[in-house]
Parts: structure tokens; C-alpha cells; sequence
């Protein structure tokens, strides 16, 4: 069973919402670092989060979403979904917490690349709403 993720949250209603906290069914907790230090957030592809695994270890992870899945992605929402938009902050978080759950373990080298995406992430784009 895949970790669960709740519904996408508009951007600017997201701009203005609460640090999110990601938890997986494992314990390996995910956090957006831009929220905690009240910058904003990354929008080229390439996400870094802190993650704490169960015992309490902290690394920075950093996810790369591939220029040929964003240029698919906005093809697929024709032009909906570009490569600032915070649908790519889902996708990766998303992708990273179902990685710490499957292996238990942080990625080889702190680093994870987005370059597949899944049916979810799919049916997530066609639903993503802006603003």
C-alpha cells in the first residue's frame, strides 16, 4: 500500500497555508524547507527536502523532476501546468515519500530523479487546479 496523499491545494491558497509535514507509514518524515525559512518556493524542478528518518537523523534530499516530464506534463494540461508550478512540489514529495517507504532507507546519494511518472501522478495533473 502506497503512502496516502491528500488532494492538491490551489497555488495561491497553498502560497498562504501552514508549513506541511509529510509523514510516512514507516516513520521517515518529509518537510519543505522553503516553508520553514519563510522563502519561497523553488520553481526550476530541482526540490530539496529535509527529511528525519525514525530515529531521528535528518538529511537533505534532493528531488530533480526531467525537462521531458515537465514538457509532457505541460503538453498533457495544455499548458496548465508549467515547469513553476507547484504541482511539480507534490509530484517530487510525493515520488520521495513513496521512496523512504518502499526501501526504508534515504536515496543513493541524497538524491532522487523524477523521470517516469505513475498514473497518480497522471490523474493528479488532470485534476490540479490554479487559481
Amino acid at each position: 500500500m502506497r503512502p496516502e496523499i491528500h488532494s492538491p491545494i490551489p497555488d495561491s491558497i497553498a502560497a498562504n497555508s501552514q508549513r506541511i509535514e509529510l509523514v510516512t507509514e514507516n516513520g521517515f518524515s518529509i518537510l519543505r524547507p522553503w516553508e520553514i525559512e519563510g522563502s519561497p518556493a523553488p520553481i526550476d524542478g530541482k526540490y530539496q527536502f529535509l527529511v528525519r528518518d525514525p530515529q531521528g537523523e535528518e538529511r537533505k534530499i534532493s528531488v530533480e523532476i526531467t525537462n521531458a516530464i515537465v514538457l509532457r506534463i505541460e503538453l498533457f494540461t495544455r499548458g496548465r501546468i508549467r515547469q513553476d508550478n507547484s504541482f511539480w512540489i507534490c509530484c517530487s514529495e510525493r515520488h520521495l515519500a513513496i521512496y523512504v517507504w518502499e526501501n526504508d532507507d534515504y536515496p543513493q546519494s541524497d538524491t532522487l530523479r523524477i523521470s517516469q511518472l505513475d498514473p497518480d501522478d497522471l490523474m493528479t495533473a488532470i485534476r490540479w487546479q490554479i487559481a
